[in-house]
């Protein structure tokens, strides 16, 4: 039995519906079955109500189950107490792991990020890398905080694998995890607002159905206390939108926004979801993201897991052609 956490974001739906195909026994723990929308109607996987931070909840989800992916994060770019990222992304890691190891689970692979990691410019820069900060939101910081914890005593005592994805794009429902095609779709609408800085800056973008396999080879083949990039198409902003236009035929201008003037409407912004308890559609942590580059090497996970870089323009076309909304 399979254990999937974030089962209703954006990476974990898919997750959920590469195990569907695979026919693999599964459950979820979910706070809201509701969500369950993304998972597929044919799934027939076991469904458990809870909090990942409430230790009863996670031990029953945890019954007899001898894999886990922890895909689960608080992926936002803001809300109104900054403290719940460190409570879901870090206490909640930890929490997982020592409720499994008491189940006696096996395997724990577990969804970092490349934020995790730190800012960037080599693209044969490898597992390791120590990101000290300063920190761009609390996203980042706490991703940081909980790989840091690994390395430091969780891979010691725990029998988990550490995933690091790129940028994930691909065909997926609209979360906010999301980001590339939310872009793609403004873009296509002519309602893109501008790219922040030059737009040389790069990223490394990773397909998700790759993401989704990788995690899927590491429950049998990642090896406990080993940690992987899977990082992607190594290419600019500019490139990026580039592309888009070309495969659409879409011709609108990208405006671009200078960093000074990003940090001044994100700020306005979250004085806004402050006062009007709405989402922000940007703030100064996001804007300092993109000042930097953001690129690394997956050679261990092709080597180790089978892990496929896909170019990006195969990339966009794929989603293209499944429909971005």
């Amino acid at each position: 039995m399979i254990l999937l956490t974030g089962s209703s974001g954006y990476l974990g739906s898919r997750m959920a519906h590469a195990l569907v195909e695979r026919g693999a026994p599964f459950r979820v723990l979910v706070r809201n079955p509701d969500k369950l929308g993304l998972v597929p109607a044919e799934a027939h996987c076991e469904i458990v109500a809870g909090d990942l931070l409430d230790r009863k909840s996670v031990a029953e989800a945890l019954r007899g189950v001898k894999q886990v992916i922890h895909s689960a994060a608080l992926v936002k770019m803001w809300v109104k107490d900054r403290q719940d990222f460190r409570r879901v992304n870090v206490d909640g890691l930890k929490a997982l792991l020592e409720e499994a190891d008491r189940a006696g689970v096996e395997r724990v692979v577990y969804t970092s990020s490349f934020l995790a990691a730190g800012p960037s410019s080599n693209p044969e820069a490898g597992e390791g890398l120590e990101n000290r900060g300063p920190y761009s939101n609390e996203y980042e910081e706490t991703k940081a905080q909980a790989l840091d914890w690994l390395r430091a005593e969780g891979f010691a005592r725990f029998p988990v694998v550490a995933l690091l994805p790129g940028v994930i794009y691909g065909p997926g429902p609209p979360t906010e995890g999301n980001l590339v095609g939310g872009m793609m779709r403004q873009y296509v609408s002519g309602k893109f607002p501008g790219l922040l800085g030059s737009g040389e800056q790069r990223w490394s973008f990773s397909y998700i159905a790759e993401v989704v396999q990788a995690h899927l080879a590491a429950l049998e083949k990642g090896e406990p206390g080993e940690e992987y990039f899977l990082a992607g198409d190594n290419r600019s902003l500019n490139e990026l939108f580039s592309m888009i236009g070309r495969l659409t035929g879409v011709t609108f201008p990208v405006r671009h926004l200078s960093f000074a003037t990003g940090k001044i409407v994100g700020a306005l912004e979250v004085a806004r979801a402050r006062l009007f308890n709405h989402r922000p559609k940007l703030t100064p942590g996001v804007v300092e993201i993109f000042k930097h580059d953001w690129v690394y090497s997956s050679a261990k996970a092709c080597r180790e897991l089978g892990y496929r870089v896909v170019p990006l323009e195969e990339g966009l076309k794929k989603t293209l052609e499944a429909g971005i909304g």
